[in-house]
């Protein structure tokens, strides 16, 4: 089979799209698919199998930053992040964000490999960084008293 290419609908978990994870140089998105996407993703014969969370089944969407096919490394770009009309999307994807994903799915030989190509937001909730609400004074004692701390605990 030559490569095929799956629109696949849901909401998003976890969004990683501008920068790879530093472990294993991926960008990646995990998605809780809806009804007529987890009847795409089964047709299409993709290996992954599925997670379980809270809210559901999830899978997880890859794109690496290199790769060696062929015997020659092949780098990528991160995946375009666009909205519904196209235009480029720069805000951090929340978790509930009802997004597209286009995933290439082609042979490997141990199976059917996938590469996460673009993102579409459909829905965006921006991803809001956790707030220091923590005084700078507080901040500073805590600072302070916690090498003491560590000194008492230490049994040599």
């Amino acid at each position: 089979m030559a490569s095929a290419y799956y629109y696949l609908t849901g909401k998003a978990k976890w969004a990683r799209l501008f920068t790879p994870d530093e472990k294993y140089k991926n960008y990646k998105i995990d998605l809780l698919l809806d009804a007529e996407s987890k009847k795409k993703f089964a047709e299409s014969g993709m290996t992954m199998t599925p997670k379980m969370a809270e809210e559901g089944e999830y899978i997880t969407f890859r794109r690496p930053e290199a790769k060696l096919i062929k015997n020659e490394l092949v780098k990528f770009e991160a995946p375009p992040v666009t909205d519904t009309e196209g235009k480029p999307v720069d805000k951090l994807i929340g978790n509930g964000s009802d997004v597209t994903v286009k995933v290439v799915v082609y042979d490997t030989v141990k199976g059917k490999g996938h590469r996460l190509e673009a993102v579409r937001v459909n829905s965006l909730v921006e991803y809001q960084k956790p707030d220091d609400s923590m005084p700078a004074a507080t901040a500073a004692a805590a600072t302070e008293a916690a090498p003491k701390a560590a000194r008492k605990a230490m049994p040599f």
